[in-house]
C-alpha cells in the first residue's frame, strides 16, 4: 500500500496523473490561492460540520476509487481525518494527503494560482 502522505517537495515532481481535491473552504483558497489543476470540494464548513454523503457524490464526479487522489487542506489536519474515513468507510483506500498541507506548499516556496469564484 502507498504511504499516506506526499511532502510539498514529492507532490511538486509528481504532479502527472494525480488528482488533487483541495477540501478547505472559499476564504482559505482566498487568501494562500491553489495549487494549478485542483479541484475545489470543502469537506468541514467553518463550524466543523461535514456532509460526507453530499461530499461523496461530489468526489465521484471527481474521481474514481482507483485514481491517484491526494487531498489537501491547510495544515494537513483535516485532510488527514477525511482520509480516515476514506480509508476504512470507502473505495478510496489508496487516497494521500498532502503533508503540511498548503502552507507545507507554500513554505517551500512552490506555485499556486489565484483562486476566482
Amino acid at each position: 500500500m502507498k504511504k499516506m502522505e506526499l511532502t510539498a517537495s514529492e507532490l511538486a515532481t509528481q504532479l502527472a496523473g494525480k488528482v488533487l481535491v483541495d477540501i478547505r473552504r472559499i476564504e482559505e483558497w482566498q487568501v494562500t490561492g491553489i495549487i494549478a489543476g485542483s479541484h475545489r470540494l470543502t469537506f468541514f464548513d467553518a463550524a466543523g460540520n461535514a456532509d460526507p454523503a453530499s461530499w461523496l457524490r461530489s468526489l465521484a464526479q471527481i474521481a474514481r476509487s482507483e485514481d491517484d487522489l491526494v487531498l489537501i487542506c491547510r495544515s494537513d489536519h483535516r485532510t488527514g481525518v477525511l482520509l480516515e474515513f476514506l480509508h476504512t468507510q470507502t473505495e478510496y483506500r489508496q487516497a494521500r494527503h498532502l503533508a503540511g498541507g498548503i502552507l507545507g506548499w507554500l513554505e517551500k516556496g512552490l506555485p499556486v494560482v489565484d483562486f476566482t469564484d
